[in-house]
């Protein structure tokens, strides 16, 4: 993908209307575009789990238990952990995207599977109140939101007591970086401020999981670090369980310095020094 800067946003109201609009378009390629053998839609639908193996493992079985996905994007993840047993729900600020996250559920015949439009500072009030077992989130999930105190507060909200916290994101390394060319080819360099209260917004064109998309769309996003994630969380009647860094990485931010480990998993290619790449993290409500 091709980035430029843009125009900050007038506010947060304005910055998520353009990062509606831009996931909006992306629905419908994702799903059933250029960007679905990115997705790996035909082998999914043939069985494939979208699951990391350590989230499987991590998070333990799930079978007879109540699942929220928020920010679920187009289902596939969701739509995994009910092939484990879990009752899901997902949770999307896309009417797109959740249109295709119930076309895959009629496709597979997961009749149980529930889908709902709402932002996440709206779930609790578009779910009727109603708590989970498990809810489940990230993938590239947090950096879309604006204020995380308020992500916290309505994940506690959600989930009953004793009720689990999962997510696997990107590391805060991997987020301040971006790629100049340099003396003996492509290196990682620091670009983004990770203490920048405000939001990074860039034009792109395409899509992260195909470049060759005909599109343009302006995004906003907002940098997180640990210390943001983790007080957020204490703050709001969360205890950390665990937090594990990994080098690899669920998509390739850097095509051409990563290389593929097990279907939607990348690291970088031998000849560059490893570095934490993604993280899960467990919490549990008090």
């Amino acid at each position: 993908m091709a980035w430029r800067p843009a125009p900050p946003p007038a506010d947060d109201e304005e910055a998520i209307r353009e990062n509606l609009e831009s996931w909006d378009a992306m629905a419908h390629l994702h799903a059933q575009g250029s960007g679905a053998e990115f997705y790996r839609i035909e082998q999914w639908l043939a069985g494939e789990s979208k699951l990391s193996p350590w989230e499987i493992e991590e998070i333990g079985r799930v079978g007879g238990k109540s699942l929220l996905h928020m920010q679920c994007h187009i289902g596939t993840d969701t739509l995994s952990w009910a092939r484990e047993g879990a009752r899901v729900t997902g949770l999307d600020f896309s009417p797109n995207a959740i249109a295709e996250a119930e076309r895959f559920a009629r496709i597979l015949r997961i009749d149980d599977a529930r889908f709902v439009v709402s932002r996440v500072r709206d779930a609790v009030e578009a779910l009727n109140g109603e708590q989970f077992d498990i809810l489940y989130t990230g993938r590239g999930a947090l950096c879309w939101l604006p204020d995380l105190g308020e992500w916290a507060r309505v994940c506690s909200a959600l989930l009953k007591q004793g009720g689990v916290l999962y997510l696997e994101e990107s590391t805060p390394m991997v987020n301040i970086l971006d790629v100049e060319e340099g003396p003996d080819g492509p290196r990682l360099v620091p670009k983004y401020d990770l203490f920048n209260e405000g939001p990074i917004s860039e034009v792109g064109e395409g899509s992260y999981a195909t470049a060759e998309a005909d599109i343009e769309r302006t995004t906003h996003c907002w940098e997180y670090r640990y210390d943001t994630i983790i007080n957020a969380l204490l703050e709001n009647g969360f205890r950390i369980d665990f937090l594990n860094e990994r080098d690899e990485h669920f998509f390739a931010p850097w095509p051409d310095l990563f290389e593929p480990t097990r279907p939607n998993h990348w690291r970088l290619k031998e000849g560059h020094v490893p570095i934490p790449l993604s993280f899960t993290l467990k919490a549990t409500r008090l």
